[in-house]
């Protein structure tokens, strides 16, 4: 088992999931397309290079818990706002 390209796929397929969870919801969709592209190229990946099919499902599966954990540690109390709701204050606030 190469655990090097565990290590580099679960750090590539945890910020494409943490990229759909921190988008604007107005521009969800647009990530959502991004992100299916990104995971085909990664798949592609793997069928190219062989024997590379358990280690990319063990990349996504430490991916999917990491970005699990970071949505209950941290998305759920945080939501990501429309780009209407945010108000900057500044001096004269």
């Amino acid at each position: 088992m190469d655990w090097n390209y565990v290590g580099l796929i679960t750090i590539a397929v945890t910020f494409l999931f943490l990229l759909v969870q921190r988008t604007d919801p107005k521009r969800r969709r647009l990530s959502i397309f991004f992100v299916l592209l990104c995971l085909l190229m990664i798949r592609h990946n793997a069928f190219l290079k062989g024997d590379l099919h358990d280690e990319t499902l063990l990349a996504c599966l430490f991916a999917i818990v990491l970005g699990g954990a970071f949505w209950l540690l941290i998305g759920r109390y945080n939501p990501v706002e429309a780009n209407d709701e945010i108000h900057v204050m500044g001096m004269d606030d």
